[in-house]
């Protein structure tokens, strides 16, 4: 590891520890339990480098009732939390709320601010500000609790439907693509019935997707630029559904993006593109802006700003092409949560 990539307070017999956040419910659902493997990878590094580390679990409980959990965390004098916690299932969102708890508590942490958060959750909302910055979106529909489906204006088949607001592929399923009327009616009535928060119902882009990394506070420089070409599997759907993510046992799982020789001028014109989108959202720390191709143009799909950091995630394996280790991954997200209290606070002392 590089002098300029170890954390601003070194270990040392006096330093404080760092606090592992993660949350804690019952659940079988892998895209939960990988936030718990994250956790003891990232405890594994920085135990390795000779941190004291706590895991912080979060209940429900905690965020109805702040003032104790400041007190919780409180009590372990922390250098810094090392936010891993996305939310529970029923609720992600929630993720946003346990940030700002910690803003407003001028407590340093990894990752996004809430801000960043609560704009990435809500995939209608990101669009809408994305596409008045300029940055082009899917053409969509936001449809919620128990409104019926109208005349979609300007927008034909095939279509494609997905929850407002979850991450993870989350109710991206074989019935999320629809190709006529009476798939759409059956997809649409299904998914309100999941997901009374909203569903959106997009044009399908049907080109190849393109995964950018960024481990940055600003101005973003990104670590790896991946390409998913759907044409490679003619097996598979067309999109990454929640079977490709996170069941092994799916032919869908062969679907992972890879790093291929892209044309100069269209490689920049991704990189720019998402640059431009984590500008908006206000992203820091580390995420991930997904774009898709559709007939030669280029479209901000989403903003992921939890990706997984387990050791064999995408995040990783694309900081890791360049001769980097997992290691230097994890001490440069706490660098940067270290770098960016300090700046905050240099700046309201001011």
């Amino acid at each position: 590891m590089t002098s300029k990539e170890q954390p601003t307070e070194p270990p040392g017999s006096g330093q404080r520890p760092v606090l592992i956040a993660a949350a804690k419910e019952y659940t079988h659902r892998q895209d939960l339990l990988d936030c718990l493997i994250c956790r003891e990878d990232v405890g594994c590094v920085l135990s390795s480098q000779g941190y004291s580390i706590y895991n912080l679990d979060i209940f429900p409980a905690d965020l109805a009732d702040p003032k104790h959990l400041v007190q919780r965390i409180n009590e372990y004098q922390p250098l810094c939390v090392f936010n891993l916690f996305e939310g529970f299932g029923s609720e992600p969102w929630l993720e946003a709320s346990f940030c700002e708890i910690l803003e407003k508590n001028n407590l340093t942490f990894t990752g996004n601010p809430s801000g960043a958060l609560r704009l990435c959750i809500d995939k209608h909302t990101l669009h809408q500000q994305l596409k008045t910055a300029g940055i082009p979106v899917p053409l969509s529909y936001f449809l919620k609790g128990k409104e019926t489906l109208g005349t979609l204006e300007n927008i034909s088949f095939p279509l494609f439907i997905k929850p407002c607001r979850e991450d993870g592929s989350v109710g991206i399923d074989k019935k999320s693509l629809v190709f006529n009327e009476e798939e759409l009616q059956e997809s649409v009535t299904e998914k309100l019935a999941k997901f009374p928060d909203g569903i959106l119902i997009q044009e399908f882009l049907s080109g190849p997707e393109y995964c950018v990394s960024f481990v940055d506070n600003g101005p973003f420089s990104p670590v790896g630029l991946w390409t998913l070409d759907y044409s490679r599997y003619p097996e598979c759907p067309a999109y990454l559904s929640y079977d490709a993510k996170w069941n092994e046992n799916s032919p869908e799982w062969n679907l992972w993006p890879e790093e291929i020789d892209l044309d100069y001028s269209l490689k920049e014109t991704i990189l720019h593109m998402a640059s431009r989108a984590a500008l908006v959202a206000g992203c820091k720390g580390y995420f991930r802006v997904d774009l898709r191709e559709n007939q030669g143009h280029l479209f901000v799909m989403d903003i992921n700003p939890n990706p997984a950091l387990t050791r064999d995630s995408g995040m990783a394996r694309q900081y890791m092409q360049k001769g980097k280790t997992y290691e230097q991954l994890v001490m440069k997200i706490l660098q940067l949560a270290i770098l960016n209290y300090k700046k905050r606070d240099d700046h309201e002392n001011n």
